[in-house]
């Protein structure tokens, strides 16, 4: 194995992987091992670590580290002697992102235990043992300027590509997706063009949206390194705010391009066209500086009328016909959608309040919230039995009552006071979405099959 490709084999399973364990010694020779987040950067790995505890005491006194990357198999792994060198209190110095980036989680930690420090470790000599790709026999490693230099520069080869999608946040298309696929198998028949088009067409806009409200966001200073609902690209300057805005400027162009495709396929219908504009402006104007529905208090209506159009959309590109018991069938979804919202606002209201507005959940306040995500979640099985009822769902979509026990446990979650578990409310709210989108889906797909 050459050098060069020893370099690439480094960089790789440091890039694969996000934890280290650290083994410490104080001068006495008292050990401690410890497994936390780590960063790369500059041919250095960055670790948080807390300022009271073992292996930050350790260091004080004696700056030699031995560590290990793995990922509990002994397929591909890196042991490896460092020298630590303090950087600086984690919500102080900038070298902080340079975790964070990587390893999401470890935000609410730090918001909720201020008293940590950033620590660079230095590497002096590495082990490798890489077995994923064939039998390599172990290799090692010493460190001098020059080879530090050489991994640097292999890490810095990061495809862009991969913080464009971040910046869009797709994980958040569940909820979109779930809308289109159920407005449009409320239709009689289904016209696959049109509907691939929606499809395309309303994930394509949510996108775009999503992008350019972190860019108002970043811009107002509602978004922080604290703060958890955003992409991070723009808090961690890993992206640039006017690529950002580019971004979200040309998403939002090519879902135009798509609506008018969809438009002449349904004869250019007006009726579409303002279904069209009115969903423009719930999207681009939620977060829009000077005014946003975010900002004053609107969010949670801006984003119930914005996903249960996606699904009246959906249904009239289908049919062109205007069935406002879509509405009402889409209440199920709808409901949820608004409660991942009012999650990820629980968590945020004094931040918000900080950076000088207030959600709905702001205007509500910590203990009334509580109560008004318990009412949208309820609220959301109730208009589910409640639709069955009135046969404008079929009797097949009830299997989505099996989700009830995540929902009470959601509900259980919004009653925690804790940040760290509050932080984790949106993203079950959102798993439950998911859960019911697909049952309901499921279940009108039974009643037209049988």
């Amino acid at each position: 194995m050459t050098e060069k490709d020893k370099i690439k084999t480094i960089s790789k399973i440091i890039k694969k992987n996000n934890t280290i364990t650290l083994t410490t010694k104080d001068s006495k020779c008292n050990v401690w091992s410890t497994k936390v987040f780590y960063g790369e950067d500059g041919g250095d790995i960055y670790v948080i670590l807390e300022k009271d505890g073992h292996a930050y005491k350790n260091i004080l006194e004696n700056k030699d580290i031995f560590f290990v990357i793995e990922k509990n198999e002994p397929t591909e792994f890196i042991q490896g002697f460092a020298e630590a060198e303090i950087i600086g209190d984690s919500d102080k110095t900038p070298e902080r992102s340079i975790v964070t980036r990587k390893n999401f989680p470890i935000v609410p930690f730090l918001r909720s235990n201020p008293n940590t420090v950033v620590v660079k470790l230095k590497l002096k000599k590495l082990y490798v043992s890489y077995f994923t790709e064939g039998w390599i026999p172990r290799f090692e490693v010493n460190f001098d300027n020059y080879t530090r230099e050489q991994l640097a520069r292999e890490m810095s080869n990061e495809p862009r590509i991969k913080y464009y999608i971040q910046a869009t946040r797709p994980w958040s298309l569940v909820a979109t997706i779930g809308a289109v696929i159920i407005g449009t198998l409320l239709a009689p028949l289904v016209d696959i063009l049109k509907f691939a088009l929606t499809l395309f067409g309303a994930i394509t806009v949510h996108l775009g949206v999503n992008a350019i409200s972190d860019y108002f966001d970043h811009r107002r200073g509602a978004d922080t390194w604290k703060t958890l609902g955003s992409s991070r690209v723009l808090v961690e300057n890993i992206l640039k705010p006017s690529e950002v805005l580019t971004l979200g400027t040309i998403l939002i162009l090519v879902s135009i391009g798509i609506a008018a495709i969809i438009w002449y396929l349904i004869g250019f219908n007006m009726i579409f066209l303002y279904l069209v504009i009115l969903g423009g402006v719930l999207g681009l104007f939620y977060t829009f500086i000077g005014f946003g529905f975010k900002y004053v208090g609107l969010g949670d209506l801006a984003v119930f009328l914005a996903w249960t159009g996606i699904a009246f959309g959906s249904y009239f590109v289908q049919t062109t016909i205007l069935n406002w018991n879509v509405l009402i069938s889409f209440l199920p979804i709808s409901l949820l959608v608004v409660a991942i919202l009012h999650g990820n606002n629980m968590r945020d209201i004094q931040d918000d309040i900080n950076s000088g507005y207030r959600t709905f959940a702001g205007i509500l306040g910590p203990e009334l919230s509580k109560y008004y995500y318990a009412f949208l979640v309820i609220s959301a099985y109730v208009s589910l039995v409640v639709a069955v009822i009135l046969g404008l769902l079929p009797i097949w979509t009830l299997i989505s009552l099996l989700s009830i026990t995540h929902a009470i446990n959601n509900i259980k979650w919004a009653f925690k006071d804790n940040y760290i578990q509050k932080g984790m409310l949106d993203l079950l709210t959102a798993n439950l979405v998911r859960i019911n989108s697909i049952l309901i889906i499921v279940g009108i797909i039974i009643h037209k099959i049988t």
